[in-house]
């Protein structure tokens, strides 16, 4: 997938843009086209960064599911007092 870092010689603006063809890359902020296209490094998948991935993504929802149960409960506290 042709994914390109830029950054906006006009606004200082840095982006990321899906570029195909002939198309030229816009900046999102001030549309002007006059653009610095930057170095990026590959993305490297392993099972190694597979396996670190999926350990941060449950530590993630873990987390969110613990902040969800407790909003649910004030939620529930608040309703009860009420009626």
């Amino acid at each position: 997938m042709p994914l390109f870092d830029f950054k906006c010689r006009a606004c200082g603006n840095s982006f990321e843009a899906l570029v195909r063809g002939n198309t030229a890359a816009a900046c999102p902020s001030c549309k002007s086209e006059d653009l610095e296209k930057l170095m990026t490094l590959p993305a490297v998948k392993s099972e190694t960064t597979k396996e670190l991935g999926l350990r941060a993504a449950k530590k993630r929802d873990a987390a969110q599911a613990k902040d969800n149960m407790h909003e649910q409960l004030k939620y529930e506290q608040s309703h009860d007092r009420h009626g």
